[in-house]
């Protein structure tokens, strides 16, 4: 009887795509291609023969190659996880984030790219200042979650040190296992802390930062179960739930930010796209904040609420 050949690569790749497709992921074809490489690296290479097989040995000639059984197993494994809602990020086992890579498994929220550009507005803060009054040397995040920022905030140079808080166990212990993958010897520049809800009572009176920087949660309660499966059912809620009007936490870190920001200091938040009348409205009647203003993210949804303890020389974030 006559064997039946094994489906190549290319040939599975379609295959999931299609199912991805029916299920409505969107990108279904870039998913399918990342479920399979995520499968073949777990399944270490997945292609018989061993050499010269992988992405970097020949894959790009046709990618006709044939999978391993074992490898066949990873893959409908992850492709079963992917059609249940679960990141693909949670799948992969990592998560990108402008230069990093960072360990992605549902502690904590997974970087958007909304939030990088929040990091770009620090950064374009920064260099303005350095001129001026040399680089920043202290930073101050709430709500860490992975790491993401307060890690890029030292591999960038855009602080010397970092106190970084969050209220999840779980979140700060993915924060430490990323910065020990990524600084190195640096990771002591980073001072990780689980926190109290009232984070402000986690600092010792008299603590100052060059800036603050925070992507908090900012979803309102009543949308939580409108969410789709892959965020409501996987990411941790507390790094969502902003309460009643998706401002709780935004609120408390403007009402003490100028507190603990040092004169000529900067205030970095991530909002709600409907939320920029609120956000100035807070920072207007705090003691210590001036020049609010609201920046826009690249799909032009109001984002980024930027204040400043004034100084006689400092810069408008």
């Amino acid at each position: 009887m006559k064997r039946v050949p094994a489906p190549t690569r290319s040939e599975i790749e379609r295959g999931i795509a299609r199912e991805l497709e029916l299920a409505g992921v969107q990108s279904a074809a870039v998913e399918a291609r990342r479920l399979v490489a995520a499968a073949l690296d777990q399944a270490g290479g997945g292609y018989p023969g061993g050499e010269g097989h992988g992405e970097a040995g020949g894959a790009g000639k046709g990618r006709a190659e044939t999978v391993t059984r074992q490898a066949a197993l990873e893959l409908a494994k992850a492709v079963s996880r992917r059609l249940a809602g679960e990141p693909l990020q949670h799948i992969e086992g990592e998560a990108h984030f402008r230069t990093l890579r960072l360990v992605s498994d549902g502690r904590a929220l997974i970087p958007r790219p909304e939030t990088e550009q929040l990091v770009d507005h620090v950064s374009a803060w920064a260099k303005g200042r350095a001129e001026r009054n040399g680089r920043p040397d202290s930073a101050l995040e709430v709500g860490c979650g992975s790491g993401a920022v307060a890690i890029s905030l030292l591999r960038e140079g855009l602080a010397r040190t970092v106190v970084a808080l969050d209220v999840s166990p779980r979140a700060v212990s993915q924060a430490r296992e990323n910065a020990r993958r990524t600084l190195g010897a640096g990771a002591a520049s980073l001072d990780l802390r689980v926190c109290p809800r009232d984070f402000w009572t986690a600092l010792r009176p008299g603590d100052q930062f060059d800036f603050i920087v925070s992507n908090p949660p900012y979803v309102r309660s009543s949308e939580i179960p409108e969410l789709p499966p892959e965020i409501r059912l996987h990411e941790p809620r507390e790094a969502l739930d902003g309460g009643a009007d998706g401002l709780a936490v935004i609120r408390r870190i403007v009402s003490r930010a100028g507190e603990f920001l040092a004169p000529g200091g900067a205030l970095f938040i991530e909002i709600g796209g409907s939320q920029a009348a609120q956000a100035l409205e807070a920072i207007d009647r705090t003691p210590g904040l001036a020049g609010g203003r609201v920046e826009k993210d690249l799909a032009g949804h109001d984002r980024f609420a930027l204040a400043l303890r004034p100084a006689g020389n400092s810069q408008t974030p």
